[in-house]
């Protein structure tokens, strides 16, 4: 359908086109003829200083042995008397002056036998070329004239001018024309504009407003008094605008509700169109699928989830097969997602084709949940299972001694009890650590000298260390700590306890701290074997062992450095730990202030 033109457009466009095609006409024309003229003007000035350099080396060029220094001094002279560069040749092209380069350069110069213009102007004729100038290495218009003495030439005068200087000028009348010829044509149009605006004003005014309408903005009210058929309309075209705007204030509303409802979903949810694009995803869809929920919209869906297994699971309703709900894994830059997906096909009223409407829960952290309750109750059963089993086997031997009529061995009690207490400090670890993780407690804060808090949590391990053959120094600048005392001494004792146990025989360790900035950093450190590197990343996991048979037997719970690490988070701090075969393990706590 060939489109049409308003009146507008055809009266302004008419005069447009008129108007260009002869200002441009008369542009082109003009810029021809002003070139033309510019050149012709550039080369009869050339000739004429060429004349004038003639003139004043034809005493000097007369003399059979002329002096070359003077004439090059002359020619450097003359050359800024006009204000322009000249060259004195010699018939064999041997130059004797050139202002361009100078008295001293004159020597130096190439010969110019085979210049055209000086090959014209030594046989005898005008030379005029235009071309780049191997002295001076820039674009020069040239003119040469022959000097003759009594019937013979005796050399040939040139005077050149950059091309520049000519482009430049040029430029500036091509400025002036194109300059001249865009404010008649801004005239023009102005006048054509106003013209066109007299004449088809009402239709102008009647289509802004239509445009205003169809872009959403149903307030917009046309007001035109004309008396006739262009104001019906327009009064027709404002009830129209009134019904539509009530009407789709009605489905604004209902989408905006909907809109909030799938933006705030837990849930991610994703429609398919029939054609396989992205219909609508929400922001929950998108943070799963690392996409965009709105440049995501209108593209193939394999363009926007490139994730096989989920892609396997919406093809499957692609092609209407209604696969129940499963879970999928999902790899995005955060890690592995674990996704239940679920789908439903969607009709709607007057179309054949259906929708698909994929819903997708995230259950990464339920499972995490389910499998850290799993190993939870599995550790601690078999934490404890140890030690009960211990007791029961210990108490039914004492119990079969006592039947027997015999003292049952008095190792059979203390063992029993020393297992009892093991299971009295597991199950204070595992309130500590609940308490811990549960954030509940809030932090009882107190200020103390660095030396000796470090010195209280020290001195209880001090006899441990004694009997096992260790020592334990502290290390501390004068600085104060600000944090909860019991629960900090807590988490470095648990520490020093563990430097302790897995340090090497006789070994040492260090308790050190010190105020660095606003933070407050304590270390403890030992000397032992170290820590393998696979192990680092789990150490302050929850039972877990580097060595579980020597850590069971040494009485050690495999809680102290979880509760650790949960203590000096709570106080808004790191822990960190290095380790280093055959050299020893650091842990440091950085907290602040």
């Amino acid at each position: 359908m060939t489109r049409r033109l308003s009146l507008a457009a055809k009266f302004f466009l008419t005069h447009l086109v008129i108007a260009g095609i002869a200002l441009t006409i008369a542009g082109v024309v003009g810029l021809f003829l002003v070139r033309n003229l510019v050149m012709a003007d550039a080369d009869e000035n050339l000739l004429a200083r060429a004349r004038i350099v003639a003139e004043t080396f034809r005493p000097l060029l007369a003399d059979p042995s002329p002096k070359r220094q003077r004439i090059a001094l002359e020619g450097d002279r003359l050359g800024r008397e006009i204000g322009s560069r000249i060259t004195v040749v010699l018939p064999d092209g041997t130059v004797v002056a050139d202002s361009a380069v100078g008295a001293a350069g004159v020597p130096g110069m190439e010969n110019h036998a085979l210049h055209p213009e000086i090959r014209d102007a030594l046989s005898g004729a005008t030379g005029v070329s235009h071309r780049r100038s191997i002295s001076t290495r820039e674009e020069q218009r040239y003119a040469a004239l022959p000097i003759a003495v009594g019937g013979a030439i005796v050399g040939a005068a040139r005077a050149s001018v950059p091309d520049a200087a000519l482009t430049r000028r040029l430029r500036q009348i091509t400025g002036i024309i194109w300059g001249t010829g865009v404010v008649a044509l801004l005239l023009i149009l102005g006048g054509t504009a106003v013209m066109a605006r007299r004449v088809t004003g009402p239709l102008r005014k009647m289509q802004a407003a239509v445009k205003e309408m169809g872009s959403g903005n149903l307030a917009r009210r046309v007001q035109i008094r004309t008396g006739d058929e262009l104001e019906e309309m327009a009064n027709a075209m404002n009830r129209m605008a009134s019904h539509l705007a009530d009407t789709i204030g009605q489905l604004d509303a209902g989408k905006t509700r909907l809109e909030t409802l799938l933006a705030n979903l837990d849930d991610g949810v994703i429609v398919i169109a029939a054609d396989r694009s992205v219909r609508m995803m929400n922001r929950e869809a998108g943070k799963i699928f690392d996409a965009s929920e709105f440049t995501g919209v209108g593209r193939p869906y394999p363009e926007v989830i490139r994730h096989p297994q989920a892609l396997a699971f919406i093809d499957g309703w692609m092609k209407g097969e209604e696969p129940k709900p499963r879970d999928v894994s999902i790899t995005t830059r955060e890690g592995t997602l674990a996704v239940r997906c679920s789908g439903t096909t969607v009709r709607y009223l007057g179309e054949s084709n259906a929708d698909v409407l994929l819903t997708l829960r995230d259950v990464t952290e339920e499972r995490r949940l389910s499998q850290v309750k799993s190993d939870f109750v599995s550790n601690a059963s078999h934490e404890l299972r140890t030690p009960l089993t211990n007791i029961r086997g210990y108490l039914e031997a004492i119990q079969d001694a006592l039947r027997e009529g015999a003292a049952p061995d008095p190792s059979f009690a203390d063992v029993a009890l020393a297992n009892t207490r093991r299971m009295e400090r597991l199950i204070d670890d595992l309130l500590e650590l609940s308490r811990a993780e549960s954030g509940d407690v809030p932090l009882e804060r107190e200020e103390i000298y660095l030396p000796v808090f470090l010195s209280r949590v020290a001195d209880p391990h001090r006899l441990e260390a004694d009997r096992v053959g260790k020592t334990i120094d502290v290390t501390a600048n004068e600085g104060r700590v600000r944090a909860d005392l019991g629960k900090l001494a807590l988490a470095l004792s648990n520490l020093v306890d563990n430097a302790l146990k897995y340090g090497k025989e006789g070994g040492r360790v260090t308790l050190s701290g010190r105020i660095d900035g606003e933070s407050c950093l304590l270390e403890v450190a030992d000397d032992g074997p170290g820590i393998s590197p696979e192990h680092l990343p789990r150490i302050f996991e929850r039972f877990y062992r580097v060595d579980k048979g020597r850590s069971r037997k040494l009485g050690g719970t495999g809680l102290g450095l979880s509760i650790a690490k949960h203590i000096v988070e709570s106080h808004g701090g790191v822990l960190r730990v290095e380790s280093r075969i055959g050299v020893g393990t650091r842990f440091t706590i950085r907290i602040p202030g």
